[in-house]
């Protein structure tokens, strides 16, 4: 009896060991480990390339920070970022990083710069939004942890649009946007699912902006006018001039 206590303490005590060693791996790794899923699940998402430049996480404190974090274009557009945040701040309970799915009371970042794209080939924003839509009716993602977000908050941003066949590019600023109660319905979301509650509503008051009408109606207009001179230099090489000349 003796020796079968001794080896059910071992198990336990390995076990304690092997559990001890996880949480010290995450928590020395945490940071590192947070900002990859953001840019794997987030370039899942959106179809394009999601970079962070820092993580610092405090589990303790219930504070985080995330330090610029950008959305690239897909490739048929600018090589310039179709969005970017300069530092998102995180609040929650230090006990709730234990819970399943993990709540988050509240992200608040200052603004963000987005681009908008218009060119003969699309959208950019466009382009990420209908990425954002695939990603909706695919599978469910069955890797990493599931979050609530209380309140997510985004400050007034601006918005640059940009036209490069008219050689036009004007600014316009959207108003202060707030996401509540991100994955509350499915009892915890994703990251990539996170991304998505997160971005669209940002393109969707980009797209609705006046500007982003108005370059759009102007591009139309350029494509038609210069549909309708391609049409007339046709017409006048293939239809053969009038021969005023008398039959003999």
């Amino acid at each position: 009896m003796k020796r079968t206590r001794n080896i059910f303490l071992g198990i336990v005590l390995v076990v304690l060991l092997l559990i001890g060693g996880t949480i010290y791996y995450v928590g020395a790794n945490l940071d590192s480990i947070v900002a990859r899923v953001i840019e794997e699940k987030g370039s899942e998402a959106t179809e394009s390339d999601v970079r962070v430049g820092g993580v610092e996480i405090d589990i303790r404190g219930g504070t985080g920070r995330i330090a610029h974090l950008s959305v690239a274009n897909q490739e048929r557009f600018s090589d310039d970022a179709a969005i970017s945040f300069g530092e998102f701040r995180i609040r929650m309970d230090p006990m709730a990083v234990t819970s399943d799915p993990i709540v988050i009371g509240e992200i608040s970042v200052s603004g963000a710069a987005i681009l908008m794209e218009q060119t003969t080939d699309g959208n950019n924003l466009r382009a990420l939004q209908d990425a954002l839509g695939r990603q909706a009716t695919g599978e469910a993602d069955a890797q990493g942890p599931e979050v609530i977000i209380e309140r997510f908050t985004l400050g007034k941003s601006r918005v640059e649009v940009r036209v490069p066949q008219l050689n036009e590019s004007r600014e316009v600023t959207i108003p202060e946007i707030v996401v509540s109660d991100i994955g509350r319905a499915s009892n915890g979301a994703t990251a990539s699912e996170v991304a998505r509650q997160v971005l669209e509503p940002i393109i969707r008051h980009s797209l609705e902006s006046g500007a982003a009408a108005g370059v759009e109606d102007a591009l139309r207009g350029k494509i038609d006018e210069t549909k309708e001179r391609v049409t007339e230099g046709l017409r006048d090489r293939l239809v053969p001039p009038d021969d005023d000349t008398d039959n003999p």
